[in-house]
């Protein structure tokens, strides 16, 4: 009676380089254990400034990087603006505690970031989503 059916056009995942850039301790432990609750997710750094992400960037090569909005130093948009201009072809997701339309606007038109995630409904489904594993129905 609840018989599925997998589409072939479901996207194949693929193991899936996660960078993670919080600078509050717990809720970037947070970030990481949901993160690895996914299997075809490997969280390949963890950065607790903008700086240090950049320094760590190329060499960690990232597909997704989940980044703090709020930064000691160099904040997040700068830090996915810069990320970007190296790598055009990354995935930048900002979270923030901050969830203001305005921020969400000017992220995607200055920093081609894809997403802001309010730090209060940050999930493992939410990050499928930006993957394209799974869609909002």
């Amino acid at each position: 009676m609840n018989r599925q059916t997998v589409s072939k056009q479901t996207v194949a995942k693929q193991t899936t380089r996660v960078m993670v850039v919080e600078d509050a301790p717990s809720y970037s432990e947070l970030l990481i254990l949901t993160l690895t609750m996914e299997p075809y997710i490997k969280v390949v750094y963890s950065a607790t400034s903008g700086e240090e992400a950049l320094k760590a960037f190329a060499q960690a090569k990232p597909d997704l990087v989940l980044l703090d909005f709020r930064l000691p130093g160099i904040d997040g948009l700068t830090t996915a603006k810069r990320m970007k201009a190296q790598r055009p072809d990354v995935k930048v997701a900002l979270v923030t505690a901050y969830s203001e339309e305005v921020l969400a606007r000017i992220a995607k038109e200055e920093a081609d970031v894809m997403a802001v995630i309010p730090k209060s409904s940050f999930s493992l489904q939410r990050v499928r989503e930006l993957l394209g594993w799974e869609t909002q129905g």
